[in-house]
């Protein structure tokens, strides 16, 4: 009788171990990050063309305010891959343009990107900027303009502090619906002269939909610098198209 009472508990401490196991494999995989890489989906053949409205201000005292109005469309598509000097893999990407949808598209530039677990890359214009950090959250804030050099031209772009916000939300751009998108507010500083404002949309598995970006300076202060002697730019990107 002992022996079948031994047996049988035995039996029962198995049987909670595996149990024991399974419960602890279920949790692993319950809890897995999710990081949200297709943000910023790097695939070739994928692409995003875009509406862009571009506006130049020019004054110079004594003279009369200038603006020109400027309206073209572009394209930015994963294109090649290729290996860096540090052995990591990067991915070509060529931005075309054209005047209307009339035009043939016409290579414009050449710009890459790259992809870390915790973050991806882009390099514009040979200026390395981080754009998404992951996983993405609520209010989450990051150096995005670090690598950029802190010489002239470039001060411009110090002391951004990216941040995240209206992460995962549904969102609808140029008569586009997006279900999950967030936005990446990198810089709003306005002083008495001087205005300087971008932020980035980007939707799932599309990535950049829309970009806004304005830096103003005046020799007066206009409301909301609407009006007035300004010098700078006013650029706005709405995607039209994507695969």
């Amino acid at each position: 009788m002992f022996k079948h009472q031994f047996f049988f508990g035995l039996f029962l401490s198995v049987i909670s171990i595996g149990l024991l196991l399974v419960v602890s494999c279920s949790k692993t995989e319950t809890f897995a990050i999710d990081y949200h890489y297709n943000y910023f989906p790097l695939e070739t053949g994928k692409y995003v063309a875009y509406d862009v409205d571009s506006i130049t201000y020019t004054y110079v005292s004594g003279g009369t305010p200038q603006r020109d109005t400027v309206r073209y469309q572009t394209k930015e598509l994963v294109a090649d891959t290729f290996y860096d000097n540090l052995n990591q893999l990067n991915y070509r990407l060529e931005v075309y343009r054209r005047a209307n949808s009339s035009d043939s598209w016409n290579i414009w530039k050449v710009w890459s990107a790259k992809a870390a677990t915790t973050n991806t890359q882009k390099d514009e214009d040979e200026l390395n900027f981080i754009k998404l950090i992951f996983p993405p959250k609520e209010g989450a804030t990051w150096e995005g303009n670090i690598y950029l050099p802190e010489t002239d031209p470039y001060k411009v772009f110090r002391n951004w502090n990216y941040t995240y916000s209206s992460v995962h939300q549904p969102y609808s751009v140029n008569g586009l619906s997006f279900d999950s998108t967030l936005t990446v507010n990198q810089v709003d500083a306005q002083l008495a002269i001087e205005k300087t404002f971008r932020k980035e949309v980007y939707a799932k598995n599309v990535g950049l939909i829309e970009l806004q970006w304005e830096y103003l300076a005046t020799q007066t202060v206009p409301a909301n610098y609407v009006n007035g002697n300004l010098n700078g730019f006013r650029v706005h990107m709405r995607a039209f198209e994507h695969n």
